[in-house]
């Protein structure tokens, strides 16, 4: 089961006109009713096994200012050239696309960045590839104090520094307002 943390949905429909008009495209229907609902989202805990293809996911891309911004991708006419659009990253460097053209429409891809981002095939629709990923429920976020009087009441408080406190202040900054929910269409 997929879980995201959608990303701001306002004006969606009007941010994948302009997207498509931008790059003289047409989104598959599924993703596009994908991203209407979705805008993308953070998948944290997310991993997927296809085959002999196996990652995670860390987000799917989204429209606006978000954490995983289809504007960040600076290579977005190549990808558009092969037919394929980046839909998805893992902590690799990766990336999940989906086909555009004919032969590839609504196919979902990996593209392996050490093998010259050659594509294999995931899955044949966007719905199958959602049940073959397999995301864990993110665990409400510890505040800063719950960690220190935690950590001190089990005797190591010499551990505290400032490393550490940035560390936690990482992941609070990352998952506290992290809100998951089954994706479905």
């Amino acid at each position: 089961m997929l879980l995201i943390s959608k990303f701001d949905t306002t004006d969606i429909d009007a941010k994948i006109v302009e997207f498509e008009s931008k790059y003289g495209i047409t989104l598959p229907e599924r993703y596009r009713q994908f991203m209407l609902k979705y805008n993308g989202g953070m998948t944290p805990e997310t991993k997927f096994k296809a085959g002999k293809e196996s990652s995670d996911i860390r987000a799917f891309y989204g429209f606006g200012d978000v954490g995983y911004s289809f504007s960040e991708i600076v290579d977005m006419e190549e990808w558009i050239k092969s037919n394929i659009i980046p839909i998805a990253s893992d902590s690799f460097g990766n990336r999940i696309v989906i086909g555009l053209d004919k032969e590839k429409e609504g196919k979902i891809f990996f593209s392996d960045h050490e093998k010259e981002f050659k594509l294999t095939l995931l899955s044949d629709t966007l719905e199958k590839f959602f049940t073959i990923c397999k995301s864990k429920k993110i665990r409400p976020v510890r505040t800063m104090e719950e960690r220190e009087r935690d950590l001190i009441a089990n005797g190591y408080g010499d551990m505290l520094d400032d490393g550490l406190r940035k560390c936690w202040q990482e992941e609070i900054d990352l998952y506290g307002g992290i809100h998951q929910e089954k994706v479905s269409l």
